[in-house]
This record gives C-alpha cells, structure tokens and sequence, in this order.
C-alpha cells in the first residue's frame, strides 16, 4: 500500500564522506549506539522517539496552554486513552521506562519473581535493581512468535510461590516486533487469575499487535475494537507512546482500581511532577493524544508495517538472511558469519561502506523503521546497500571494555 499521507515538511539527509564515517565508527568504539546521529545518512537503530508527527500533531503542540497543574490537554489525553484502552484511570509520565520503574517499585519486594514472553534489557534491569527476579518463557506458535509458554507458566505457578506478576510485551520487541495472539492473551490472563497475579501489558507495540492478528486471523473486527479486546484482559497497562504512540516524548499507565490509582499519584509527583502532567510539558500531552488516535488508523499501520516487510522482502531477494517472519517495527539480520561480536562487525562495516546505522540487540542486527520517516526509496536503497556487504568478509573486533549491564548499548570495540 502506498503511504496514506502526503509530505509537507522535509529535512536533509546528512552525506558524510567514507573517511568521516570511518573516523567516526573508530572513535565510537565499532559500537552504533556511540555515533553521532549527524554522521548518519538512514538511522535505524530505534524506532522509539524517532516517528514523524502529523499537522495535527504540530498544530496542537502550538495550541496547547501550559499550566502547572489541571492542564487541558491532559483532560482531553485521558479521554482518548480511556477510549481506546477501556482502563478507568490514566496516569501520563514522560516514557515507558518511567512507569514501568515506578510500578515495580510500587509492586515488588526483594525475592519477588516476574514472568515474560521476554523483558527488554531495561525492563529486566529494573527488576532486577529491586532484588527480583526476571523470568523469560516465550513460545513461539507461527504466526504468533509472541507468545508466552502457557505451560511452562502454569508449571512455574504452581512451583515458585514468589511470582508477583507476568509482564506480556505487547508485541514482543524480539526479534522485531512479534505478535502475540489474543487466544494466548486469554489463556495467560485465566492461569493468572486462578494463581490470583496480576497481568501486566507493556503495550508500547500495540496498535502493531492489533494489525498483525488482524491479519493473520482475517478478522473483520475494527482495529480499535481488536485493542479493546486485548486490554480487558489486563489489570495494568503501561507503554511508551514513543513507539506506536507516534510522538518524540510521552507514555502512560492504566490502571482498574481507585485505591491503587491515588497512591500512584504520590509516586508521580515525587518521581515526575505534578500528576496532571506526569512530567510532560502540555504541548508533549497534547501530541500525544492526537498520536494516540492516529495509531489506530488501519491504513497508516498498513502502510507502515508493509514497508517493514517490504524491506524485509529487499534483503532475502538479495540472499540476506533475516529472521522470519518479519516483525511489526523492525527486520532482524542474521550474521552470515559466526565469530565474537560479528553481529558489531556487520554493523560497523554497515555504517562504513553507506552512512547506515543500524541497532544490535544479542547476536543480531536489527533495523528498526521510524514511523511516516522514510521512503520505499530509502528501504531499496537500505535492502540493496546491506545485501552487497552481507557476503562480504567481516572485520574482526577485540572487545576494550565489558559493561556490568547494557552490554549492547556501552560495550567499545577495537579492530584486529
């Protein structure tokens, strides 16, 4: 499907010459997450905080009135988020991984065990800070390679009696962003409930969820009617709406019950600020309603998600081997090489030969899509670009530095 918007506002794609780029990779330590983002020609390291917001979006931003506290904006957000969640209370903060700090804080004590289909290293790393435990158990069901293990679940349960919580992520940010269906969502939130835990979605993928069962069960259900039925079976939600949200800066938490609802207050404005801005200016609350919306639109999330797979059809036309099937944010790169650290040699040799970041999560290399950003032009050239390096010899790295944690994000290389 062609893109359901039309441009109106450009920016320049910064062209730096190979010997710049080569500096610059050396000094980053062969790490992508160190380049200086105006060194880069197409950035797919991210898809989180780095969409195109629409004219509604801007024009809002321009409009909207700031006030310490009681702020419209944040009355018409909570509106939108209760629309479309079916959770009673909103609480705004500035990104996901704010809520989901203040939540566990809120929740876990030192011993306490909490199950996935997978934690993203930062939401593992702020349970692990508390003293917890972080359990992954996913169980891949094609198409839904989302899903959580009901078995092992069940098993866990009924074994370890500290499980506090599941956290689904809502899609799975593995491997690029894979769904999970709602029959497995339904039979996980029947195993917690009989467990008496709570089922906590990180949603912050979950416009992308709603599309691909859509898709991959042909319903004719609307989009917005397939997010309801996901949510209902959550007790609490958080996201970053820096994703699926469609704005540079924002989140939330919903939440079912008043009681838990006020002490979360407390919490915001120690952490954040006051709680009718959850520490977001009115012009970034104000977006984020208007982006909340717009995730929703079939036609936006189709053009978005075919361009991700289009892109994912580029390279294994060119013989690169990727992780199938495609994900709903990003195509995950698999090394044609198997040595130490050859998924940050592929990268790096990425980025030296066409001014291309790209991320690197585990033994992989993932290219995420910012939303309404770039062309089908760029996906050819990107797809068309890696493939002529992919079959090449890859330099070898010596690691320089260990990170205790992150190890992805601040490991530094040098080359043999």
């Amino acid at each position: 499907m062609f893109e359901p918007y039309r441009i109106k506002v450009v920016e320049p794609i910064p062209i730096v010459s190979k010997a710049k780029r080569e500096k610059v990779l050396k000094e980053a330590g062969y790490n992508p997450f160190f380049i200086s983002a105006n060194c880069v020609t197409i950035d797919l390291i991210s898809d989180s905080g780095t969409s195109a917001m629409s004219t509604g979006q801007w024009s809002e931003i321009i409009e909207a009135r700031e006030d310490f506290s009681g702020q419209e904006a944040n009355e018409e957000f909570l509106k939108t988020a209760r629309e479309i969640t079916g959770f009673s209370y909103i609480q705004s903060v500035h990104q996901g991984r704010s809520a989901e700090n203040i939540l566990f804080k809120m929740l876990l004590k030192p011993g306490d065990i909490v199950v996935s289909n997978t934690h993203f290293e930062t939401t593992r790393d702020n349970i692990e800070e508390l003293g917890c435990e972080a359990v992954d158990i996913p169980k891949p069901d094609p198409p839904f390679y989302g899903n959580i293990d009901l078995d092992r679940l069940a098993k866990i349960l009924k074994k370890r009696k500290k499980v506090k919580m599941v956290v689904m992520t809502i899609s799975n940010n593995i491997k690029g962003g894979q769904p999970i269906s709602l029959d497995n969502i339904s039979k996980t939130k029947n195993i917690t409930r009989s467990y008496g835990i709570l089922l906590v979605f990180d949603a912050s993928r979950f416009a992308d969820n709603a599309y691909l069962i859509k898709r991959y069960t042909k319903s004719n259900e609307s989009i917005k009617n397939l997010c309801l039925r996901m949510f209902r079976f959550a007790d609490i939600l958080y996201l970053s709406s820096k994703k699926d949200g469609l704005v540079n800066i924002g989140g939330f938490i919903g939440l079912r019950e008043r009681k838990f609802f006020d002490r979360l207050a407390f919490e915001i404005i120690r952490q954040e600020s006051y709680p009718s801005s959850g520490g977001l200016a009115a012009r970034d609350v104000a977006a984020m309603r208007v982006g909340l919306k717009e995730s929703i639109d079939e036609d936006f999330l189709c053009s978005h998600i075919e361009n991700v797979q289009y892109l994912g059809r580029i390279l294994k036309e060119n013989g690169v081997k990727i992780f199938e099937p495609v994900g709903g944010h990003g195509v995950v790169v698999i090394p044609k090489e198997v040595f130490p650290y050859a998924a940050f040699s592929l990268s790096a040799e990425i980025y030296s030969r066409t001014g291309i970041r790209v991320g690197v999560f585990a033994d992989d290399v993932r290219l995420a899509i910012p939303r309404r950003v770039y062309t089908r032009g760029h996906l050819k050239y990107v797809g068309e670009s890696i493939a002529k390096i992919y079959g090449n010899k890859l330099i070898k790295l010596k690691l320089v530095n260990r990170p205790k944690r992150f190890f992805n994000f601040f490991a530094r290389f040098k080359k043999i």
